[in-house]
């Protein structure tokens, strides 16, 4: 399940060998990634992919579009193209 706190900016998962985040900020009618982070444990099984599926959605919700600070976030719109669209 992803926690989001629109008040700190932040969106995780707890997981069992901790916990998964993406940060964010917003500047206007645009959502800053800036940070994701999976524990080592838990990389490679779609955690990040699915706190960044989330984020979208979030940003879709309330019309803001993404910029992608973090390298992470850029490499998943390269895999998943449907997203490319919503970037500033």
């Amino acid at each position: 399940m992803v926690i989001i706190n629109k008040q700190s900016g932040r969106m995780s998962i707890k997981t069992m060998h901790g916990e998964a985040e993406l940060l964010y900020r917003i500047k206007g009618k645009v959502m800053v990634i800036y940070h994701t982070f999976t524990p080592i444990e838990d990389r490679g099984h779609g955690i990040a992919a699915e706190l960044a599926k989330e984020a979208f959605a979030f940003a879709k919700k309330n019309a803001l579009k993404v910029k992608p600070d973090c390298p992470y976030i850029g490499d998943f719109v390269e895999k998943h193209k449907e997203y490319a669209s919503e970037l500033v």
